[in-house]
């Protein structure tokens, strides 16, 4: 299938995937794969796999990544509940480069150090808490993936406030 990792090819086969769940699959591939800058997986990595096994890993790219994590962890949710997990994760990406890009390496190692003093503690996470690992994340995108605002689309920055308002709403 076009546009479909083939590390989830059995699951489209037995129909754990519905038809709207493969397409919105697609879709956050194209757009995962648009916006990484830097590979999931250097070619040097993917050069020594092939030599080593004999064939190249399915999972390359960040799109690769984020549509088999997806599909493998949530093909049993509802097709509305898997709509909202891949629209939350363009709204993240969008989030991600405008909160971080511009950013000193000081506010970078800053949101680094609170998460790494909150991942020790043992009590429940606080809503600040919450705030700085969602934070952890968003940087992790930020850098891991190379986003820039360049490669956001005027849609994407649509989206971004259509979903902010839907969200304040709700």
């Amino acid at each position: 299938m076009k546009d479909i990792n083939p590390a989830i090819d059995d699951m489209i086969a037995q129909k754990k995937i519905s038809d709207r769940k493969v397409e919105r699959l697609r879709y956050l591939k194209k757009l995962v794969d648009k916006v990484a800058a830097r590979p999931y997986l250097p070619n040097s990595e993917v050069d020594k796999i092939e030599a080593k096994f004999g064939v190249k890993p399915d999972v390359i790219t960040w799109g690769d990544y984020f549509q088999t994590h997806i599909a493998s962890e949530h093909w049993e949710k509802s097709d509305d509940e898997f709509d909202l997990i891949i629209d939350t994760i363009h709204f993240d990406l969008i989030a991600s480069v405008m909160i971080f890009t511009g950013k000193s390496e000081s506010f970078h190692q800053e949101i680094e150090e609170t998460f790494l003093v909150i991942s020790a503690q043992e009590s429940a996470a606080n809503p600040d808490d919450e705030e700085i690992m969602h934070l952890h994340i968003l940087k992790t995108y930020f850098k891991e993936m190379g986003l820039r605002l360049s490669a956001f689309e005027n849609s994407d920055f649509d989206f971004f406030r259509q979903y902010s308002e839907v969200r304040a709403v709700s």
